[in-house]
């Protein structure tokens, strides 16, 4: 789903998922979001198959608020499942900005393509690389030992790679698949560095975990199947929560076809015993759509844009009312991705000297960038969703306020956001229509009286499966409520409210 004004962009798988998490994010840069400890460890190495715990309290960074560390404590939806990396806030910056710079500008190392064939697992570790970690198992069911690894460099900037090898009856093996969406790189976790958890594997399925963030911290469990010679994700779970409290929780069973949702939220001063119940405030299923292979779930992870060395473009196009120069377009990596799957990237840029958004989508395909559609408002949470684009936009307008000034009450003009939008239109960007509006009742007054508090931060989280929008509207009040809906907008109703403590 989508992410509050404040929130650092945990968004959103592309989900797999919008991160946004983070993201939003521990921004993609964890946008993306997403820390612990590395994988070597002993008391890692011997695992059940279970998610491996790390308490990480002891070397927690100090514990900010969330107005001193400038997140929101709310954990931000993402569409269809949710990677970690888009969704685990970090409390504090770098504490060395010069270092920031060096990682955010170092160039992305080109991958390289596994080789074919080989009579061993070494046999697939190119020249510079390390095999990092590695299971055993037959998924191919023939009796001799499979391989899955994964493989990494030693440069921050580089992907993982994630492999699969399987023996070919000659006493030799041949390259299965390699993906380098699936896994976090070493600086793509957050405060706690290096994300990344040791595989496991029993019968025709391996699983990754991902673990980490600050004091905000949250797990990422993934399981991929091998059934009639293409891999499949068939199970995610995923929480996400100030320390061992856990605000969300999602579980998705993609061979059952149900998802589970349960979220709550987390007070400074919570009482020992809030802090240790078991029990949340908003709990319901959804019905998941088709299951991902394992090439799709790995397009929908929040880095996979990062991932792309090559954005060149064919071609550019303009959906209808849409007015810009061709130099004034920006490319997926010069703006603020929102969705990207194997077809295409949703992405939004502005003129900020004009105060105008677009929204713009580029084709893998053919590499042709869609400028589809311009507001006024900043639009945000893209989605694409059965032939449809889904986004979410705030409305500002200038409203004559009373505010205190050197202990005298004034009368000003003031800009308030004071609407928040679910829209969807074409692939074309035609048939632009608002399924729901959420208006702060303060905005429709004479004057609006801000002596004593200011207009809420609003927004809006939605996630959309199965034919349906589950939305959580924050309006600033005591509670959020969520509500469901068909994705037309109709039908809509409350199915419950999340306690703001």
């Amino acid at each position: 789903m989508g992410k509050g004004k404040t929130e650092v962009n945990l968004n959103r798988t592309y989900v797999e998922g919008k991160r946004n998490v983070l993201f939003a994010i521990i921004g993609i840069s964890i946008l993306s979001l997403a820390g612990c400890e590395g994988g070597n460890e002993a008391d890692l190495a011997e695992n059940s198959g279970s998610v491996y715990k790390i308490d990480l309290a002891e070397n927690s960074p100090a514990e900010n608020s969330p107005e001193e560390s400038g997140l929101s404590v709310e954990e931000t939806w993402i569409e269809d499942t949710i990677p970690l990396e888009s969704q685990i806030a970090t409390e504090e910056e770098s504490s060395s900005e010069e270092a920031e710079s060096e990682v955010e500008s170092a160039p992305v190392i080109e991958v390289p393509q596994l080789p074919d064939t080989g009579r061993k697992l070494v046999d697939f570790v190119p020249e510079g690389w390390e095999l990092l970690d590695s299971v055993e198992l037959d998924f191919n069911q023939d009796g001799v030992s499979d391989y899955v690894g994964v493989l990494e460099i030693a440069d921050q900037a580089s992907p993982r790679i994630l492999f699969a090898i399987a023996s070919d009856g000659t006493d030799a093996y041949r390259l299965d698949f390699q993906n380098i969406n699936l896994i976090l790189s070493s600086n793509e976790g957050g405060a706690y560095g290096d994300p990344y958890l040791p595989l496991t594997a029993e019968g025709a399925s391996f699983t990754t975990y991902t673990y980490g963030g600050s004091s905000w911290r949250g797990e990422d469990t993934n399981t991929y199947t091998y059934r009639d010679g293409e891999w499949w994700l068939t199970s995610s779970e995923y929480t996400f929560g100030y320390f061992e409290y856990t605000t969300v929780y999602r579980a998705d069973d993609w061979v059952s076809g149900v998802g589970i949702r349960k979220e709550r939220d987390f007070g400074w001063n919570m009482t020992e015993e809030e802090y240790t119940a078991t029990e949340y405030d908003v709990v319901y299923e959804l019905t998941l759509d088709e299951p991902l292979t394992l090439e799709q779930a790995g397009w929908r992870r929040a880095v996979a844009p990062d991932r792309v060395t090559d954005w060149g473009v064919a071609d550019i196009t303009y959906g209808a009312g849409v007015e810009l120069s061709r130099e004034l377009v920006r490319l997926p990596d010069e703006a603020h991705v929102d969705y990207c799957d194997e077809d295409r990237i949703l992405y939004t840029f502005s003129d900020e000297g004009e105060d105008v958004y677009y929204l713009a989508m580029y084709s893998w395909q053919d590499k042709v960038l869609s400028v589809l559609a311009q507001e006024d408002a900043e639009m945000d949470d893209l989605e694409y969703y059965r032939g449809k684009i889904y986004y979410t936009t705030a409305i500002e307008e200038n409203l004559k306020c009373k505010t205190v000034k050197d202990g005298k009450e004034q009368i000003i003009q003031e800009d308030q956001i004071i609407e928040i939008r679910l829209n969807r239109m074409e692939m074309d960007g035609t048939g632009k229509e608002t399924l729901y509006k959420y208006r702060y009742p303060g905005a429709d007054l004479e004057i609006l009286d801000l002596t004593e508090s200011s207009v809420p931060n609003l927004y809006l989280n939605y996630e959309i499966s199965g034919n349906e929008i589950v939305m959580q509207v924050h309006e600033g009040n005591e509670t959020d409520p969520f509500y469901r809906m068909n994705i037309d907008g109709s039908g809509i109703r409350e199915i419950g409210q999340l306690n703001n403590k």
